[in-house]
């Protein structure tokens, strides 16, 4: 985590001090790295940056498994079978 950063000073709600200490249980961080690592997604998310792509691991998978499957060409094929204008040796 960036600790050069500008500085900000936060108080949460009793419930949302519980959501924390819950939350850094579950991801196994301290409260100033999940505020600190929250703090620099967050805007991405809501910005909806180019630079970023949101998506579940399986939307991610999904999509990888796609690239492996062709998409109909009917052009390409009837270009392909056509006969070579060059021989191979």
């Amino acid at each position: 985590m960036n600790t050069n950063g500008e500085s900000f000073e936060s108080r949460p709600t009793a419930e949302g001090c519980s959501q924390i200490e819950e939350a850094t249980r579950a991801f196994g961080e301290t409260v100033a790295e999940l505020v600190g690592n929250a703090t620099n997604q967050e805007p991405d998310r809501i910005l909806g940056l180019p630079s970023r792509t949101l998506m579940s691991a399986e939307q991610f998978d999904a999509m990888l498994e796609s690239l492996d499957v062709p998409d109909d060409a009917p052009e390409l094929a009837t270009l392909a079978s056509r006969p070579r204008v060059y021989a191979r040796k």
